[in-house]
């Protein structure tokens, strides 16, 4: 059985475990707990780019990063850095930059996008802080009023220079025809909100808009998380939302990244093919 611990109302941490020697029932395990309390904490992890890989894989497959963009900025395909060190080609990984990368969800416009991110504190992360937001939590406190409104609405998607990054690794555009439900189930059951407030381009009046973003900033619904080196933090993408505060030693600073899904869940293998 493993020893869990609550952080705060919803997010956990996963104590007295070695990821470096877990085997895919532990995995599977780990990854039924992102998909119900959004947010996992595991600490005191040396794993290589590789052993990180190997223990998204067993629960399901992770997004190639061999590509002319991200290939330059990735430890191995699948491992990007998050930092502002340079590799040995002179490059910063990706989001180098020391100020703060506002609430959003990883690739939010994109419907095949991966439902579980893998971040791990690989060195210099001592001062630094990622917020999570449970948009379960928020919704679940709405008024039944506010639910019936907003039951059937769709919003838009897209994404602006500036509007939480002054990255120009992605690219400004709005997803005009892949509208996505505010309201989300995911395949364990849970329904929340999908509102990566900075990232909507329409759908909400600006009165219901600003209403549901007050009410999600609300502090009973967020985690703070303080990195030391050897964390690791895996999140759920549909129904959370995450934010990078201010860093000044982002030259110091790196973080290892994985997308992936949860394809090879035993649950959900069964629940697609039945």
């Amino acid at each position: 059985m493993m020893n869990i611990e609550y952080l705060n109302d919803w997010a956990v941490e996963v104590k007295d475990i070695d990821l470096s020697e877990s085997d895919e029932t532990t995995a599977h395990k780990i990854a039924d707990l992102v998909l119900s309390q959004m947010v996992v904490v595991i600490r005191n992890q040396n794993l290589t780019p590789e052993q990180q890989l190997r223990f998204c894989n067993f629960i399901g497959e992770y997004q190639s990063t061999n590509t002319d963009r991200a290939k330059d900025i990735s430890l191995i395909d699948g491992v990007l850095r998050v930092t502002g060190q340079k590799n040995n080609r002179g490059e910063e990984g990706l989001f180098g930059h020391t100020s703060a990368l506002d609430w959003h969800a990883n690739q939010a416009s994109n419907y095949q996008r991966m439902p579980l991110i893998w971040l791990y504190g690989k060195e210099g992360t001592k001062g630094s802080i990622t917020s999570w937001i449970n948009n379960i939590e928020s919704y679940n406190s709405l008024s039944e009023d506010i639910k019936e409104q907003i039951k059937d609405t769709k919003i838009t998607l897209g994404y602006k220079v500036d509007s939480y990054s002054p990255s120009k690794f992605f690219k400004e555009h709005h997803a005009k025809d892949r509208p996505f439900k505010l309201v989300h189930t995911n395949d364990a059951g849970k329904t929340g909100l999908y509102f990566p407030f900075l990232q909507v381009f329409g759908g909400l009046s600006e009165e219901l808009f600003e209403k549901l973003k007050s009410h999600i900033l609300q502090f009973q619904f967020r985690y703070d998380h303080h990195w030391q080196d050897g964390d690791i933090v895996l999140s759920e993408q549909w129904l959370s939302i995450h934010k990078r505060h201010y860093f000044k030693n982002m030259e110091d600073r790196v973080l290892h990244r994985i997308a992936f899904d949860y394809s090879k869940l035993k649950w959900i293998i069964f629940l697609y093919q039945n």
